[in-house]
């Protein structure tokens, strides 16, 4: 930000690339108005609380000339956002991304391709990014190039968005990645034609888009929301103007009267989203409703539709016995019950109070319980910290199991955690002590 904030209501203008810019802005909560030059063409996009206000479509914004030039401004105005689409941030810079061209994104990324990356596992937080991130799960460390081909574009986003960051390879590390880059036409400029001629291909698919086609598109754009609220575009919070503008385009776009000409698949797929979205317009236009859902998708994520509302509302109170279980002393029960709910929804709480409840039972675990048990505590705890912060008592246990197992080195790195944050933490220092202790021993 130190080099930006020169350029902050000033009459510099920069010359920066647009993925940069955006993502150093969005790192300091920036709050304003990016005016663009990209040739003779002026246009502004407006940065507000994560959000982004442009009504630029993404293709114009992924290939701005490299010489473009950015003027940013602090003051903005509420009539500014008028007529233009709102975007979630990250998911905007992700899109920004995606329509760059592929020589760009790997121009930047060729003089790393020999090293590693390293996930935050904040990024797991990304619902976009889910199916992006699945090659990642589990790896404290993956190799750049063999990731290159299939996800370049999504490694470039976690790197320009702090949201991973590159860890240096070995020498012989080095070397054997070399060997696989000279074998590959990654960086070619034939592979840059190909993906050029498949880009090319697809628009002109695209130009010629029959009514059904159209229909069927409109339906893939729309039938993968995150949300009941998202499917409006609305952020967590129910807004009658927004929804009803969303609901009235829905309906007017695969209404039955607009369905005539198409197939009977594609129709029955269209009356069924229809149905759907006039049932979750329904769902959160009741303010108590609303707020139930609101509530509960802070504890266990997206809800799409009525009947995920009833199922969560169930889960809810399934939570709540298993917390009163374990309360009582019945942890066999509650982590029966708290696995059950995991299993049903992936909410990694459950998940995580499914192993605090096993731990407890852990005192009468003998040597080859504690083995086969120790170890699957251990791999869920890292699941979970994938997606979530994991709380200071489970990272107390995985410590533990680590020392255990003779990880010392996780071992200290989990307690190293725990320090930062609190670092008058006696339980803490007490067993980092003793794992440093056996360490030396070892060595």
């Amino acid at each position: 930000m130190d080099f930006i904030s020169p350029y902050i209501d000033s009459d510099k203008k920069l010359h920066i690339r647009f993925e940069k810019l955006l993502s150093l802005l969005f790192l300091c909560d920036f709050s304003g108005k990016i005016n663009v030059f990209n040739g003779g063409e002026t246009f502004f996009i407006i940065l507000s609380k994560g959000s982004v206000w442009t009504d630029k479509p993404m293709n114009v914004l992924g290939n701005l000339s490299k010489n473009a030039l950015f003027k940013v401004e602090s003051a903005i105005s509420g009539d500014m956002k008028k007529g233009l689409k709102e975007y979630d941030g990250k998911e905007f810079l992700f899109s920004v991304i995606l329509n760059m061209p592929r020589e760009r994104v790997l121009e930047v990324l060729k003089p790393y391709s020999t090293e590693f990356i390293s996930i935050k596992p904040e990024a797991a937080k990304l619902l976009f990014l889910q199916e992006d991130l699945q090659p990642f799960v589990g790896q404290n460390r993956s190799e750049i190039f063999s990731n290159l081909k299939k996800s370049y574009r999504t490694i470039y986003f976690l790197l320009i968005s702090q949201l991973a960051v590159i860890l240096p390879a070995s020498a012989d590390e080095k070397a054997k990645i070399a060997e696989k880059i000279d074998r590959s036409d990654i960086f070619s400029e034939k592979a840059a034609a190909e993906e050029i001629s498949e880009k090319a291909a697809q628009e002109k698919k695209q130009e010629a888009l029959s009514e059904e086609d159209e229909i069927k598109m409109f339906l893939n754009a729309n039938e993968h929301y995150n949300d009941v609220f998202q499917l409006f575009g609305l952020k967590n919070k129910f807004d009658e103007k927004v929804a009803r503008r969303e609901y009235i385009r829905i309906m007017q776009k695969i209404h039955p009267d607009k369905l005539g000409g198409i197939s009977p698949n594609t129709a029955l797929r269209a009356k069924e989203f229809l149905q759907l979205a006039g049932e979750c317009y329904e769902l959160i236009r009741d303010p108590e409703t609303s707020k139930d859902i609101e509530r509960l998708m802070l504890k266990y994520g997206p809800i799409r539709s009525k009947t995920e509302y009833m199922k969560m509302k169930e889960y809810d109170s399934a939570m709540m016995k298993a917390t009163a279980l374990a309360k009582i002393g019945s942890y066999e029960a509650a982590a029966k019950v708290f696995d059950f709910i995991y299993k049903e929804t992936k909410n990694p709480s459950a998940l995580e109070q499914k192993n605090l409840a096993l731990w407890k039972l852990a005192p009468k675990w003998n040597k080859f319980e504690k083995a086969d048990k120790y170890k699957e505590i251990r791999d869920d705890f890292v699941k979970i910290s994938m997606i979530k912060e994991l709380s200071f008592e489970s990272m107390y246990i995985l410590a533990e199991i680590y020392e255990y197992f003779e990880d010392v080195t996780d071992a200290i790195k989990i307690l190293d955690m725990i320090l930062k944050v609190r670092p008058d933490d006696f339980k803490a220092a007490g067993m980092k002590k003793r794992a440093l202790y056996y360490s030396r021993l070892k060595s």
